[in-house]
């Protein structure tokens, strides 16, 4: 048995991947007041020979330094450059000696947070593209538990865990290892050296059931004194006295779980355990049986003198245990595993425990440098407020822990980039929170000085096992863009400037990359709202010019206040993209009061489904935009005949008693009927009648009007019947026709 072993940091071991370009800060552990060298080898990996004099290569690098009296020492390692070359790094002290083998010099990269970023390759589907062999060679993972209690571990500790026990870097040929880690590490790690062309190693830390609240350590709440108030305002601030408590708390419940399980399967056998049964309503705070008053009586004689009540003014017979002295029995103690009320208030779920991965996760990242960091949000953090303090902690956290801690060279920054809250996060309650949180996120993003960028989700509804690999190509085409090329975008694209032209707007963004990406290059792009003096949006008409600017309208409002696009909590429609794949993050040009557009991408009439949700608990699916209930009827889309967009809607139908009814499927969660439309009172239809027959317009709740007989495109206007807004939990359309079979074409409901 070593009595004083090596004992170096846990990210420090063979096949693991140190960073390019800056000092590499290596402390550790050893025998007391010892002589410990360090001796580093850098081998070629392509096969060619190198010259013994060549200095590049064999031992580049030998350090000798005397331990403490407590056996800590430190080396400091000069920067070196990226390659894909291995490096042996020997450490000896007295007769033990460690030697780290197949070590690579690239870029470390740290993934921590939720959400998508947490899903391992397993449960996930790659895109199809073939993978390069030399590539795959270079990709490195540090994957540690997820949760962070490793083996043996049952609670989160109070104290700092210095090291992990089990973790150790993994490459690409350890498939069940490689299974654990997380896909959009993987897609991450492999875009971005398949680009460099050097090595990349992941720190991948994401867990799933974590909020930011969980990385962030107690002395960045000292530093951030408004977080700090902020945390002890909504409960969550633990000193270690409090974590303390909430751990006691966290043993009462689990022996209650533990007992009520046990207590069930004595109770299937027949077996009651009165005692197990005692204990267990105790922990719960209860009376146990054996302790509560018995409902008896001691048997006494006809004449025996505890029959008449001492001082009593009726002669009625007593319970003779009524007259014990109580002062003879022991005063009942106060249940010590009994919780509460205060107690219970007190419980805080793990996710929303302050500092408990940063201890068990963070802390034995100690000194480890990295190129920079990617974030994810969890849907818990709707609930903090004033966000940006908690970035600022967790930022502070960060800084503390990796290095470089001071930064000479901006070529060597850290960036941190971040990924936006999914729609399916959204809050039926308050639909607009998840935009309002993303809003935020985006804008504390342009506080920073270190590089930083953000990648929007808004664009991936449906469930999809590639989601987390897109996701992790994203995040590394921005990676390229903050850190190797200026001409790459270096986030997902926002407007930057705005042109005046008429009552048009031509808006301009930035991180466009190649340009525009538009689904429909020819035709119109959705997404888009504009609203005027009355601070009431409609959805309006957009074209890209030239792939570098949009342009956007509405013929009924000539001088537009303001101009949304994606600004509703389920963006289906807001499709736009750069060429590199990254869409552009939705947005308001003011935070002033209004009345925001609904979804009304029923009324374009060029599609006949969307994405959206059934019900609110209920996945993002393809659901159908209209239907027929009245009569039957074939609705599809006509590219060719259409009077705007893209399409229009081409019925043909059969009738039933002379009618036949379509409608708009309005009952879906997703788009939060009923839909009220403001400063409108009137529909507006396009109809073009291609058999002209006699026919008849008729909208529930706004009147009916003759089709006229002509093979042109005719508009109808009918009036809202009610007084105050529009307010559609339906709209019944029907047609009116004598004969049996008919056809009907309809193109652009407005409502004006």
């Amino acid at each position: 048995m070593q009595i004083n072993p090596i004992i170096l940091p846990s990210w420090l071991t063979s096949k693991c991947v140190f960073q390019q370009g800056v000092e590499l800060k290596i402390e550790g552990v050893a025998a007391p007041s010892a002589t410990i060298t360090l001796e580093v080898v850098k081998d070629p990996t392509d096969g060619r020979k190198v010259s013994k004099l060549d200095t590049d290569y064999g031992v580049i690098l030998s350090r000798e330094v005397t331990t403490s009296s407590k056996g800590k020492f430190s080396f400091t390692i000069p920067p070196y450059k990226a390659s894909g070359d291995a490096y042996t790094f020997t450490f000896k002290c007295l007769t033990d000696q460690t030697v780290l083998t197949d070590i690579r010099c690239g870029d470390v990269w740290v993934f921590l947070g939720s959400d998508f970023l947490s899903i391992p390759m397993k449960e996930a589907n790659a895109t199809k593209a073939p993978l390069k062999r030399k590539v795959m060679n270079y990709l490195r993972f540090f994957s540690p538990v997820r949760s962070g209690l490793e083996e043996g571990e049952e609670v989160y500790p109070a104290d700092d865990k210095e090291y992990y026990k089990n973790a150790e870097w993994i490459k690409v040929t350890e498939t069940k290892k490689l299974a654990e880690v997380s896909s959009s590490a993987f897609a991450f790690a492999y875009r971005l050296s398949d680009q460099i062309s050097y090595p990349v190693g992941i720190v991948d830390l994401s867990y799933n059931d974590s909020t930011i609240l969980n990385w962030i350590a107690p002395f960045a709440m000292d530093r951030v004194e408004a977080l700090k108030d902020v945390v002890e305002s909504m409960g969550l601030y633990l000193d270690k006295e409090g974590y303390e408590k909430l751990l006691w708390i966290d043993k009462r419940k689990k022996m209650v779980v533990e007992l009520k399980e046990e207590f069930e399967k004595t109770k299937e056998i027949g077996d009651i355990d009165i005692g197990m049964q005692d204990e267990l309503k105790q922990l719960q705070g209860e009376d146990p049986d054996d302790i509560q008053p018995l409902d008896i009586d001691f048997p006494t004689a006809g004449d025996s003198s505890l029959n008449d009540a001492k001082g009593h003014k009726e002669n009625i017979s007593f319970s003779s245990a009524s007259q014990l002295d109580f002062n003879m029995i022991p005063e009942k103690k106060e249940n010590p595993g009994k919780l509460s009320e205060e107690d219970e208030k007190k419980f805080i779920k793990l996710k929303y425990r302050m500092s408990i991965l940063y201890r068990t996760k963070l802390v034995p990242l100690k000194n480890l440098a990295v190129r920079g960091f990617c974030f994810s949000p969890d849907k818990g953090e709707l609930l903090f407020e004033r966000y940006d303090l908690f970035l600022m902690g967790l930022l502070t956290t960060l800084a503390e822990v990796f290095e470089p801690k001071e930064v000479f060279d901006e070529a060597v920054m850290p960036s941190i980039l971040f990924v936006t809250m999914h729609p399916d996060d959204v809050d039926f309650e308050n639909p607009y929170s998840v935009l309002e949180f993303n809003e935020n996120f985006t804008a504390f993003t342009k506080l920073l000085s270190m590089p930083s960028g953000i990648v929007s989700m808004h664009d991936m509804l449906l469930p999809d096992k590639t989601i987390s690999f897109i996701l992790g190509t994203r995040l590394a085409t921005i990676a390229l863009g903050t850190h190797f090329s200026p001409k790459m975008s270096k986030s997902s694209p926002e407007p930057n400037d705005i042109e005046i032209a008429g009552n048009k707007r031509i808006i301009k963004f930035n991180n466009l990359g190649s340009g525009l990406n538009a689904q429909d290059a020819t035709g119109e792009i959705t997404g888009f709202a504009v609203a005027g003096a009355d601070r009431i949006f409609y959805p309006a008409h957009a074209k890209s010019l030239y792939g570098m600017c949009i342009m956007v309208w509405r013929d009924d409002i000539e001088e537009p206040q303001s101009i949304t696009y994606g600004f509703t909590p389920f963006p289906h429609d807001a499709t736009l993209k750069n060429g590199e794949d990254l869409p552009i993050l939705p947005f308001r040009f003011d935070r002033e009061p209004a009345y925001f557009a609904p979804d009304l991408s029923f009324t374009h009439c060029d599609k006949l489904e969307f994405v959206g949700k059934r019900t609110p608990e209920s996945e993002f699916e393809t659901l159908e935009m209209y239907r027929t209930f009245k009569g039957k009827g074939i609705i599809s889309q006509d590219n060719i005949h259409k009077l705007t967009g893209s399409a229009s809607l081409r019925i043909r139908y059969e009738t039933d008693k002379s009618l036949y009814g379509f409608e708009p499927c309005l009952e879906y969660a997703s788009l939060f009927a009923p839909i009220e439309i403001y400063g409108r009172s009137r529909i507006q239809l396009s109809i073009f009648n291609p058999d002209q027959k006699k026919k008849k317009l008729i909208v529930e709740d706004f009147g009916e009007a003759e089709i006229r007989q002509q093979l042109t495109w005719q508009t109808i206007t009918l009036d809202y019947s009610e007084d105050g807004p529009i307010r559609l939990n339906s709209l019944r359309i029907y047609i009116e026709d004598k004969e049996r079979n008919g056809e009907i074409y309809i193109d652009a409901i407005n409502f004006i």
